[in-house]
């Protein structure tokens, strides 16, 4: 059986992590990815993970998420991972299935207790989606997120609200970051919500890349795109097809009917 030394878990009430692997971290960015609109959440996770070869270090648990496992290439993963660089300066908390709406402030309560006690990091990222049935064809980035920090991204393309509310597991991880010394921010587009979306994944990305100086990998999931498109093209074409009214025969056909 797995054995996990005790000073890396961490137990708030009905909320377990596990630290699978010893990290010495240094004032690291906490990115946080989930299910949403487009399944941009996943797609950068996996991005990321890739580009910037993140190592799993761990995995968390409550009896408010969902008991189930997930399968990846054939492989068993819990759905609810914690990955990190080597350098200690990055940390990437995945979620790979939905989250009961009941559990969300329990697990960005645990989450964050964690950080404050073990990570000490600063400032917590979460990539989200907003639902939209056609992406606009310009990049839009919306974030919110304290004034400095809002300030030096709209340098970055991102664009901001005088006002509006931030739902879901990121309006539960904000108001949580919001009691702490964490600086919590928010970046959204707008994703398609019926499909998967990996040009607005790459839109939160290329902010990414600039914002925080990293090098995650665009060029597969604009391929993807691409290919979606063209996809989605046949199946529109082959809809209309189908949907061509009936030409009514000349007429001397139909008088033959009379």
């Amino acid at each position: 059986m797995k054995k996990f030394q005790e000073d890396i878990c961490i137990r708030k009430d009905d909320f377990l992590v596990v630290q699978t692997k010893e990290v010495e971290f240094n004032n690291p960015t906490v990115f946080v990815t989930f299910p949403s609109p487009g399944i941009v959440g996943p797609i950068i996770a996996r991005q990321m993970i890739e580009s910037l070869q993140l190592e799993e270090i761990g995995f968390f648990k409550s009896n408010m998420l969902s008991p189930v496992t997930i399968f990846i290439d054939n492989v068993l993963k819990h759905p609810y991972l914690i990955y990190a660089n080597k350098e200690g300066t990055m940390i990437l908390i995945t979620i790979e299935y939905p989250v009961p709406q009941e559990g969300y402030l329990v697990l960005a309560e645990g989450l964050l207790n964690w950080i404050e006690k073990h990570v000490d990091a600063k400032t917590i990222v979460c990539l989200d989606g907003i639902p939209v049935k056609l992406r606009p064809e310009k990049p839009v980035v919306i974030t919110a997120a304290e004034k400095e920090v809002v300030e030096e991204l709209k340098q970055y393309g991102a664009e901001l609200y005088d006002h509006g509310v931030v739902l879901g597991l990121s309006g539960a991880f904000m108001s949580e970051a919001l009691l702490r010394e964490i600086v919590g921010i928010v970046l959204m587009t707008p994703a398609t919500s019926e499909l998967p979306d990996p040009e607005a994944a790459v839109t939160l990305i290329n902010v990414i890349n600039d914002y925080y100086s990293v090098s995650i990998e665009t060029a597969p999931l604009l391929e993807q795109a691409t290919k979606i498109k063209e996809q989605l093209a046949m199946v529109a074409e082959k809809q209309q097809s189908i949907q061509q009214p009936l030409v009514p025969p000349p007429r001397k056909y139909r008088e033959g009917f009379t």
